[in-house]
């Protein structure tokens, strides 16, 4: 990125103009921040800063965008102007670790967000939502455990490869390089001379060493990537 396209960006963004930026200008206003913690589109994400000492956002929580964060909502001037009396809509909310919030999700005032949770695209989250699960729709709901997930997430993974590889051959004409692979990897490596996407990938949510062990450890459906491809050739034949 050149310093023309960052200084564009800072005077039109201002603090969220990137990432960094946002995060340093969020903890500055007393927001309680873990480690690890992403906003992929902090230009479009908007988290209410106006009560900082009411939001709490633990470690490893990735934040899609545009994703909205409040602590308190305007709701009560309706009341103000029937009653002529000020009822204030002030509340907590708290962000577990190993959180993943979705495309246009709103957070409102009053959640308590637990551990191991993702909160799907465009979902309206309010309440207690537990630890382990998977929350989705407006209000958001329990759809599923992480732990159901997962295996649905694993049984996917071969069909999903092969059709990854149909459509790239499809759109340019040639097969993908096996870096192209970074999502399904696990189908045929055996964590031996590993690229550096795959690498990258290992390294995400801060358990690489956990992950290259696992990779190590598994009974890989494919002796190669050769192999894997050759497969695909004839499955999309």
């Amino acid at each position: 990125m050149s310093i023309v396209t960052k200084l564009f960006g800072v005077l039109t963004y201002g603090h969220r103009a990137s990432a960094d930026s946002y995060i340093k200008f969020l903890k500055k206003s007393g927001v309680k921040i873990g480690e690890n913690f992403t906003i992929f589109n902090p230009r479009s994400t908007m988290i209410d800063v106006q009560n900082p000492h009411l939001l709490t956002i633990g470690d490893d929580v990735n934040i899609t965008g545009p994703v909205t964060i409040l602590t308190h909502d305007y709701s009560w001037c309706v009341l103000k102007k029937m009653y002529g009396e000020v009822v204030g809509k002030q509340k907590s909310v708290s962000i577990g670790n190993n959180v993943f919030i979705g495309w246009g999700a709103t957070i409102l005032p009053g959640t308590k967000i637990g551990n191991n949770v993702i909160v799907g695209a465009n979902a309206v989250a309010s309440g207690v939502l537990e630890d382990g699960y998977i929350y989705a729709g407006n209000p958001a709901k329990k759809i599923i455990s992480i732990e159901d997930f997962y295996r649905k997430r694993k049984n996917s993974q071969l069909k999903e490869a092969v059709n990854y590889v149909k459509c790239y051959k499809e759109r340019f004409g040639r097969l993908p390089e096996e870096p192209a692979m970074r999502e399904y990897f696990y189908l045929f490596s055996d964590g031996e001379n590993l690229n550096s996407e795959f690498v990258y990938q290992l390294g995400l949510q801060r358990n690489y060493n956990e992950c290259l062990d696992n990779l190590k450890k598994q009974k890989k459906q494919f002796a190669s990537y050769a192999e894997f491809l050759d497969y695909c050739n004839k499955q999309n034949d």
